[in-house]
């Protein structure tokens, strides 16, 4: 968060960064919209289950763009806590028996990246880590993307043909990152923080198993309803 942004919050009062109407960082109906059961969607583009805990809506999107967008830190355990009870869930559905677990980020932009210091999906893979400790959960962030456009307010076959391609692993990956990535003990998640139509994350699926690893499941916080459908809700 930046020196205007702090200087900013002593004069102004903290608003709910999910629907702006309170002096708190979440409101407590915005904070329930990441306290929902845990749910998997068989997506219209790939093959991967995708596993959140909220329906994706305007409050939770303004929660994620406040977040990555605006310098909201402040929600960024919140936030981190919900995807971490996806993947968690996500495990479960995998019929995950204990081992490694690494969660791959989907990527942001180059663009995107510069702009706001970093990947925040990354951000909040790295945090979800960290608050379940016990998982033995490790962060690889690989994905790169070439896309210049937002998957955001695009139909499901805008959003096939814009992701289509569009990824690739960063040149910093080296051979030995790969053979860890590749190993049989260890189980790889995607994560993200929504999904709507799975052609993000089934880009991304497309670019690890290129090179032999091979994703068991994905986990978001939000998911949406554009051409998928709900497959088994479950609790967590």
């Amino acid at each position: 968060m930046g020196l205007l942004s702090e200087v900013t919050e002593l004069f102004l009062p903290r608003r709910c960064a999910g629907c702006g109407r309170e002096t708190v960082s979440l409101c407590t109906a915005c904070l329930q919209l990441l306290a929902g059961v845990p749910r998997a969607m068989e997506p219209r583009y790939g093959t991967l289950p995708v596993v959140g805990v909220s329906e994706y809506n305007s409050r939770l999107s303004h929660m994620v763009v406040n977040f990555k967008d605006n310098g909201r830190r402040d929600i960024l355990d919140p936030l981190a806590l919900a995807l971490t009870r996806a993947v968690v869930a996500a495990l479960d559905l995998a019929g995950h028996r204990g081992g490694p677990v690494l969660l791959v980020p989907a990527p942001s932009s180059p663009r995107a990246r510069r702009r706001r210091g970093g990947s925040h999906t990354a951000a909040l893979a790295l945090r979800a880590a960290e608050l379940a400790p016990e998982l033995s959960l490790e962060v690889i962030d690989v994905l790169r993307t070439s896309r210049r456009r937002d998957q955001v307010g695009l139909g499901a076959h805008a959003r096939e043909a814009n992701a289509a391609k569009s990824q690739f692993l960063s040149r910093d990956v080296d051979a030995e990152g790969i053979v860890r990535m590749r190993t049989k003990t260890a189980t790889t998640v995607l994560v993200d923080d929504f999904s709507t139509t799975g052609a993000t994350l089934a880009e991304s699926a497309r670019v690890l198993t290129s090179v032999q690893v091979r994703p068991t499941a994905a986990a978001v916080i939000g998911l949406g309803r554009g051409g998928t459908r709900f497959v088994s809700p479950f609790t967590v």
